[in-house]
């Protein structure tokens, strides 16, 4: 007879395929990615673009997988998410979001009812990005390393 996927598994299963697909979706402009990273060189800027990718679909894969409950799948989502936890500075440096706010700057976004300055918005967004991909690389380390769920892989 077959297992029993909990609720939890449903749910992360979910949580990782839709995540996976939204950032794909964001990945999908290579001139994008490189006004991103763009104090870097572009060499570098491709590494780091086919590396994400890489990642991403890993991730997709992965998010399906655990739904038959397949202990590989689980440690590639444990793994990515142990990486993300230590490469988060990488992941998403400063430099970043300094170019979206002078991009959104530059276009005129921000008007003189705008309290925030732009470096405060910079910080704010990085704290909400690392907050988000810290915050659910570690709770699917916590979930997929508990014995009960790691007993239906």
């Amino acid at each position: 007879m077959g297992k029993k996927r909990s609720k939890g598994i449903i749910i992360f299963s979910i949580l990782i395929f839709l995540r996976s697909l939204w950032d794909l979706n964001i990945y999908t402009s290579f001139s994008h990615y490189c006004f991103l990273f763009q104090p870097l060189p572009e060499k570098i800027i491709l590494a780091r673009y086919v590396f994400s990718i890489f990642l991403r679909m890993a991730l997709l894969i992965s998010g399906i997988g655990i739904l038959f409950l397949k202990d590989i799948f689980r440690k590639t989502i444990l793994f990515i998410s142990f990486f993300t936890v230590a490469t988060i500075y990488w992941k998403h440096p400063v430099s970043c979001f300094r170019n979206i706010v002078t991009s959104l700057a530059a276009q005129g976004e921000f008007t003189s009812d705008v309290t925030l300055t732009p470096n405060t918005l910079i910080w704010i967004l990085l704290a909400i990005n690392y907050i988000i991909d810290i915050g659910l690389s570690l709770s699917l380390i916590y979930y997929f390393t508990r014995p009960k769920v790691k007993e239906l892989f």
